[in-house]
């Protein structure tokens, strides 16, 4: 009879290290197979949307497709509230208490809404609605398979739509660590490490080229970021610290602009599909407005991030997707700011390289992916999200300096003039079911 007595605790000692082997990866597939659904139905409605300018002209086309993908977006955020916005919003506010919807619905309904409006030309970014859509199937994964620490996976999956949306696995969870969780516990913050690295993994795997057998493919980033960047002098220092000064200050009246214009578009009552609809005709009569070039608004961060844009063009970009993103913040549109920060912040740091180099005939060119760190880090006042998310977008080890002392300054210098975040003014300014 004694085998049996030890064979028990054996066995309960496996299924505890089992469990959460298996629900990290469960909820590390089903965010990566969400996020690479978003992401295609983002680059399907984005080429035709090209191809039609192309063929159409575009001051026709662009407006029409901008009414008609925002007027979709906000009829179906009719059907669900709980999917407007950004969505980082909602999952804060179901950490912390708040009766949230969180279910498939609400994933299904932001993915489909949020794609048709950036598809559709609309200045967000993916990654607000990445972790809405994360927190969502992570914890529908966890009731599934009998987890009763929800609220963990909620902040769990939300980390890992960050980290697969950007292929960034330690944005990710420093995301979790910095925004979401706010505590340190070893054995929590290693399961959520492993969750956001294997969602990125598999989304590595969705997105790797077809050819050859699977399990020899190569799972690397499907954007290449380049940064043929030089070493970092200590003459670059006061260029980088008035960088990041300058981008704190700047963030100021842009988050109090937003919130601003948002409460007076509130005012106006208007439904969801009808102000949309407004956001994506204005949009779209921006983008045709502007050279060829700027019409993938995709590759116009890309290029801002790159510093393969000249000063106008730099000038022009900031103030495109500077105004663009906030009325579409301010009207609640389905899609984040983070990744038009960081655009936003590549410009300003352009800017200040050619006033440098036309000032003192040289300047580093580390400034814009340092600008769009600083930008994103006094906006959220996350700095090891902000230093890890534009250093793994960069590639480039080199970066990582730079992008600290502007990023740190910028944080620094927010929080002198302003103590809290958008994401916390919003929250507070929602009513209380």
């Amino acid at each position: 009879m004694a085998p049996p007595a030890t064979a028990a605790p054996l066995t309960t000692r496996w299924q505890r290290l089992l469990q959460p082997f298996l629900l990290v990866n469960a909820i590390g597939i089903v965010v990566a197979l969400g996020i690479w659904l978003y992401g295609r139905e983002i680059a399907l409605l984005n080429s035709l949307r090209l191809q039609l300018a192309a063929h159409l002209p575009p001051l026709l086309v662009l407006p029409l497709l901008g009414m008609v993908g925002g007027g979709l977006a906000g009829a179906l955020i009719g059907l669900e509230p709980a999917a407007r916005g950004s969505g980082i919003v909602q999952v804060l506010q179901w950490l912390r208490g708040r009766p949230i919807p969180m279910g498939w619905q609400v994933a299904v309904v932001k993915l489909i809404a949020s794609g048709l409006a950036i598809g559709s030309g609309i200045p967000v970014g993916p990654e607000g609605p990445s972790i809405q859509i994360g927190a969502s199937v992570a914890r529908e994964t966890s009731r599934g398979l009998g987890n009763r620490h929800e609220r963990l996976a909620v902040a769990i999956g939300s980390g890992a739509g960050l980290a697969a949306i950007f292929h960034a696995p330690l944005g990710g969870l420093a995301y979790f660590l910095e925004e979401l969780q706010k505590r340190t516990d070893l054995r929590v913050n290693a399961t959520a490490a492993f969750a956001t690295f294997a969602a990125v993994f598999w989304t590595r795997l969705l997105n790797s080229p077809a050819g050859g057998p699977l399990l020899w493919r190569n799972l690397v980033p499907i954007s290449d970021y380049p940064s043929p960047l030089a070493d970092l002098r200590l003459i670059d220092l006061p260029l980088l610290l008035g960088l990041g000064a300058l981008a704190g200050l700047l963030a100021l009246p842009y988050q109090r602009g937003i919130l601003g214009l948002r409460r007076r578009l509130a005012a106006l009552r208007q439904p969801p599909w009808r102000l949309l609809a407004l956001v994506g005709m204005v949009s779209g009569v921006g983008w045709a407005l502007l050279p060829p070039e700027f019409e993938n608004p995709a590759q116009v961060g890309l290029r801002a991030l790159g510093g393969v844009v000249d000063p106008a063009q730099a000038l022009l970009m900031l103030g495109l997707q500077g105004a663009g993103t906030a009325l579409a913040v301010a009207a609640d549109a389905p899609g984040g700011f983070l990744a038009p920060a960081l655009v936003v912040g590549a410009c300003l740091g352009t800017l200040v390289q050619q006033l440098a180099l036309l000032l003192f005939h040289t300047a580093p060119n580390t400034l814009m992916f340092a600008g769009g760190g600083a930008f994103l880090g006094a906006l959220t006042r996350t700095p090891l999200t902000a230093i890890l998310l534009t250093f793994e977008l960069s590639k480039d080890y080199r970066l990582v300096l730079p992008i600290g002392f502007c990023t740190l300054t910028a944080i620094a210098v927010a929080e002198r003039f302003e103590r809290h975040t958008i994401f916390e003014t919003i929250q507070s300014e929602q009513p209380h079911p």
